[in-house]
């Protein structure tokens, strides 16, 4: 069960994260124009961009929330992938726009005054807060499961590297190196993109229900283990956000009472339950193991097949 203090962290995980984006953009900025730092304004936006994604992990996650209805038997978990696949979208068109504007600017205006030293006062405490933000973000989302606030701390993660790339930016341009400035800005955009094609990639294979193999196997070898099982069939299991789906198929003695192998298949819930938290649903289909379909020799050898 996961425990009290990570559930209430991932209640208020996001709006923490909210409250520093919203505090680095206004910092970035300011000091952005006052310095007139290509980089810095560059990580000023970039952190506008985690505002907006931040505000749209927070609504999803609110979504994911909600039980399974009538519209949506098995619930709104996968909302936390779409999200995820947006947050990580979103950064990565707002990179290519920027390393666009950069690369123009850098070539159609050429050589300009160095940026101000105070830039490095903003992206120093970018660094410092945008590593908390995703300490405590990886943190919540590893316990909770959460792929959206794994990916919103993906994000912050980025947003340390990019503050670094500022800071030398803006030194390498006082000591002479004045494209340097401008090259930051895309280098920036270019880490962005390398995190956030990982994001859409995740998020993809959570949408499309790709196959959880060591799940799979590790489902296996726990129901295998469960007494009066002959043997155990297909297993299908898949993400709803951050709740593990399972669906298996269980050959039990043809001259088994009902009653006995519905004991069985609540046995086989309950062991599941409790040696994989993730496990929200567990879905068993008996079947008798002597004769399946009139042909038990062709069952059998199937299983061996696929164990």
């Amino acid at each position: 069960m996961i425990a009290k203090r990570c559930l209430n962290c991932g209640k208020k995980v996001e709006w923490i994260v909210l409250g520093i984006n919203l505090g680095l953009f206004i910092l970035k900025g300011s000091f952005a124009l006052i310095s007139h730092s290509k980089s810095l304004l560059t990580d000023s936006f970039q952190s506008l961009a985690n505002l907006i994604i931040t505000i749209v992990v927070l609504a999803s996650l609110r979504m994911a929330s909600r039980g399974a209805d009538e519209k949506f038997p098995y619930g709104y978990g996968k909302v936390e992938f779409l999200a995820s696949g947006i947050v990580n979208m979103l950064l990565m068109i707002a990179a290519i726009v920027f390393i666009f504007v950069s690369f123009t600017e850098m070539i159609m205006v050429g050589p300009e005054k160095p940026p101000k030293l105070i830039a490095i006062v903003a992206a120093a405490v970018s660094i410092v807060a945008n590593y908390i933000a995703f300490g405590y973000g990886r943190c919540a989302g590893e316990k909770l499961g959460s792929t959206a606030i794994l990916a919103n701390a993906e994000v912050s993660r980025a947003d340390v590297g990019t503050s670094v790339a500022v800071v030398v930016a803006v030194v390498g341009s006082n000591l002479g190196l004045s494209p340097l400035d401008h090259i930051a800005a895309i280098v920036i955009c270019v880490l962005i993109i390398k995190v956030t094609l990982g994001g859409v990639k995740k998020a993809i294979k959570g949408l499309m229900d790709v196959s959880l193999r060591s799940e799979e196997l590790h489902i296996r070898n726990i129901v295998e283990d469960i007494k009066g099982v002959q043997h155990v069939g297909d297993i299908k299991a898949r993400l709803a956000g951050r709740s593990l789906l399972v669906d298996v198929d269980i050959f039990l003695p043809a001259d088994w009472a009902l009653r006995r192998g519905l004991a069985t298949v609540r046995k086989i819930k309950n062991v599941l339950h409790r040696k994989m938290k993730e496990v929200s649903d567990v879905s068993v289909q008996l079947l008798p193991f002597a004769g399946a379909d009139g042909h038990g020799h062709k069952t059998h050898r199937r299983l061996i097949r696929q164990k």
